[in-house]
């Protein structure tokens, strides 16, 4: 893997306004960064994507090295194997304490989104009003962040009913009908799965991880325009990130990993870290496409073309047997809707893993040691979780339906950081985990973040404007027996 310096390239474009400008659209799709969650169960896919050694064996301390800033001084201060012991102890009794009580809970989970579904369908005829539009946002966004995301990471994988379809392996894959019956959305749903699931969960933080939003977001950092015009493109670009950003560029990962997976090498042309937007489709927008063997054609049939003629043509059609305007009123609210859609996810997807208390790292570690773990906290927030936090610091008893009502609002999303430590596990146990977690870290002193979503959007906005900058962990104070090198 490579990596190119976009400063360079900038300076040697500063003389073209335009070309300037193109990169900052190019470059923007990784405002869409996050979501989240977690590796698949299965070992298959990370076998093949992973070297076998670890680098070396020993460790050193942050004051062994230079100075270091005060929030920085609790890295020295950890016992890693103690924290990462008492991790996998609390995930393990989580996992093996699901069944019935989480199934239930899915469900209960599924009927709330068909019921936002239901409800903007069935007003959808009307002129564009807000009940059917947010209805058929909810829908969109509850399908896709608490829905696919749980079910895609295994989280009901040992509670499947025998028919496969609430599992990693069978929902929304395989083909269009299981994709428009289980989650129908801008991504392709196996593209999803390995830019999410496997590079950036196993890699958070890291140059692996293709949600890296300082780095996706660097053109618009640098670019020499006034910092509220990056700020006005920022929410334009939520408006729209799904298909502008999201999709193509977890399309692109999707066709590297397939080269990888024949043994073959990506070619050298391509920087496989930088974010795909649909824009670079255009002519002379530099696309990789042509490289990794596809293009803009084979996209839109695989990918978003199911999802434009299913949502906004095919659902809508039945009502031009009754009245073309209810026809026309009813994509209008389909497309408010979608926009709504990527307003609401982007608000609680690109806010997960970005912000000047979040740390980023320049090595990979191995998986479910102390330091991913430890990691894991570190480069991840949460928002208001169910059971909410004390003025004091400490965390309220978890509650039914007040939780579940403010779980739903967030997506599940505001659990990012029990979600990166366990992602195997169900939307249910992340509320029984996260007082225990937030306990656990206060113990060994590691800092747990957790905000309102809209501190956690203001934090990451300036982080995508160039305004502040994500914390650097020094390579010098990883614990280098903790150390992994996977393979390109």
């Amino acid at each position: 893997e490579k990596l190119v310096d976009r400063r360079r390239l900038l300076m040697a474009d500063s003389a073209n306004p335009l070309r300037l400008l193109t990169l900052c659209a190019l470059a923007s799709g990784g405002a869409a960064l996050s979501m989240r969650a977690a590796p698949l169960v299965r070992s298959a896919p990370l076998r093949s994507a992973r070297s076998a050694t670890p680098l070396a064996t020993t460790t050193l301390e942050p004051s062994a090295v230079q100075p270091v800033a005060p929030e920085d001084e609790w890295i020295a201060k950890v016992d890693l194997d103690a924290f990462g012991a008492e991790c996998r102890a609390l995930g393990d009794r989580l996992e093996k304490g699901q069944g019935e009580a989480d199934v239930k809970h899915l469900k209960k989970m599924v009927l709330w989104s068909n019921i936002c579904g239901a409800v903007g369908l069935a007003t959808m005829w009307m002129k564009p009003n807000i009940v059917s539009i947010m209805g058929l946002a909810l829908w969109t966004t509850s399908r896709w962040t608490m829905i696919a995301h749980h079910t895609c990471h295994g989280g009901y994988n040992k509670q499947d009913d025998g028919s496969g379809r609430f599992t990693s392996m069978g929902f929304a894959l395989g083909s269009l009908r299981r994709r428009t019956m289980d989650w129908l959305d801008w991504m392709l749903p196996e593209a999803w799965n390995v830019e999410h699931n496997n590079l950036h969960h196993f890699r958070t933080g890291e140059p692996g991880d293709p949600d890296l939003v300082e780095r996706n977001l660097e053109t618009l950092r640098t670019i020499p325009v006034p910092r509220p015009l990056k700020y006005a493109f920022v929410a334009l670009v939520a408006a729209m990130w799904k298909w502008y950003y999201y999709a193509p560029n977890t399309y692109k990962q999707l066709k590297m990993h397939e080269i990888r997976r024949s043994g073959k090498k990506i070619p050298e042309s391509v920087d496989v870290h930088a974010p795909f937007a649909v824009t670079k489709f255009l002519p002379g927008g530099g696309s990789e496409a042509p490289q990794l063997g596809y293009n803009f054609v084979d996209y839109v049939k695989k990918v978003a073309g199911p999802y434009i003629a299913v949502r906004f043509l095919l659902l809508p059609s039945p009502l031009l047997l009754i009245n073309p305007l209810f026809f026309q009123r009813a994509v209008v609210n389909l497309l408010l809707a979608d926009v709504i859609a990527n307003i609401h996810s982007f608000i609680i997807i690109s806010t997960n893993h970005a912000g000047d208390d979040m740390y980023q790292f320049e090595n990979s570690v191995t998986p479910k040691s102390g330091s991913f773990y430890m990691r894991q906290v570190i480069t991840s927030v949460n928002f208001r979780t169910s059971n909410g936090i004390r003025k004091d610091g400490t965390a309220r008893p978890v509650h039914g339906l007040t939780a579940d009502m403010n779980d739903f609002m967030h997506g599940w999303l505001n659990y990012q950081i029990e979600h990166h430590l366990w992602p195997q596990l169900s939307m249910l146990s992340y509320q029984k985990a996260a007082p225990e977690l937030r306990a656990i870290c206060a113990k060994h002193g590691i800092p747990y973040v957790q905000q309102n979503v809209f501190r956690r959007l203001k934090k990451t906005a300036d982080i995508m404007v160039g305004a502040t900058s994500m914390r650097k962990f020094r390579p010098e104070w990883e614990k280098v027996s903790d150390r992994f090198e996977w393979k390109q």
